[in-house]
């Protein structure tokens, strides 16, 4: 069981704790929520040269941070909604 431990705080010590908390949490979230190249092929189960190409393509939106590309979690699946893909990994439950 957790050390529980009391004390006094202000009103405007509290609500900053909370809003430092709440910040912190959905910082972690947006991290999660974008991947990098490698997380996005393993996510998708997809190879390299293929990733490359829907890329290429535009069959799946990226962001480039400088050198490096990003994937939206959110976006790529909005992307792959209609496709025989995600329908095909949904059943296999991948997905």
């Amino acid at each position: 069981m957790d050390n529980i431990i009391l004390m006094s705080i202000s009103q405007d010590d509290l609500r900053s704790l909370i809003k430092q908390a709440v910040h912190e949490e959905l910082s972690l979230k947006q991290e999660k929520e974008l991947m990098n190249f490698t997380e996005t092929k393993e996510f998708l189960g997809v190879s390299v040269s293929c990733l490359n190409a829907w890329k290429r393509s535009g069959k799946i939106p990226f962001k480039r941070m400088g050198k490096r590309i990003f994937f939206h979690k959110r976006e790529i699946m909005e992307a792959l909604k209609e496709s025989n893909y995600l329908k095909l990994k949904q059943l296999e439950g991948r997905v």
